[in-house]
């Protein structure tokens, strides 16, 4: 079926939704559009300037009552954990002593590939334990696997310097007695 001529095309009633279609032309590039009714913001009303976002911190002071000349120790008192805190006994000035928590040493069994602080059972004392990596059984396997695989130039022997493929011995650093061998 071939489209109607233009003849016989206006003979025909014209559509019913026309408005639709008739959207108006863009304005001219000629005409100006209004300004607004007050001038943009100068630069100073534009940008808005924090007061100190990074504030410099200051170390704390000492009250009123210990900063006398008769009493300056020239302790600082920190004022959440009162660390430096001076007493005084029987008119002697004592200075805190501030430890850490000595480490809790854990079972040989739960030792991984790092250093860990055990308690040695040859010379009973508490030590951070010196680990060498030898490869072990998956460095082998992975070894045996790569060969078999055809690369045969010296790629197979890439999993020997694998520290995951390696066994890690934990050691005592002052008996050097072995302790643990954690394997792969």
């Amino acid at each position: 079926m071939e489209p109607p001529s233009y003849e016989e095309a206006r003979l025909h009633p014209p559509a019913l939704h026309i408005e639709r279609y008739n959207i108006p032309p863009p304005p001219s590039y000629h005409v100006s559009l209004h300004s607004p009714p007050t001038p943009p913001p100068t630069y100073g009303e534009a940008v808005v300037v924090q007061q100190n976002p990074f504030p410099v911190l200051t170390p704390p002071r000492l009250p009123t009552a210990v900063t006398s000349p008769s009493r300056n120790t020239g302790v600082i008192i920190h004022p959440t954990t009162q660390i430096g805190v001076s007493s005084s006994v029987g008119g002697r000035q004592t200075q805190p002593v501030v430890t850490q928590p000595q480490p809790v040493p854990v079972a040989l069994t739960y030792l991984g590939d790092v250093p860990a602080v055990v308690r040695c059972p040859h010379c009973h004392r508490v030590v951070t334990t010196k680990v060498t990596y030898l490869p072990g059984t998956a460095a082998c396997c992975m070894c045996l696997l790569l060969f078999m695989m055809g690369f045969i130039c010296g790629c197979c022997l890439i999993p020997f310097m694998v520290r995951s493929l390696q066994n890690a011995h934990h050691s005592c650093p002052h008996c050097e007695n072995h302790l643990y061998t954690n394997s792969r």
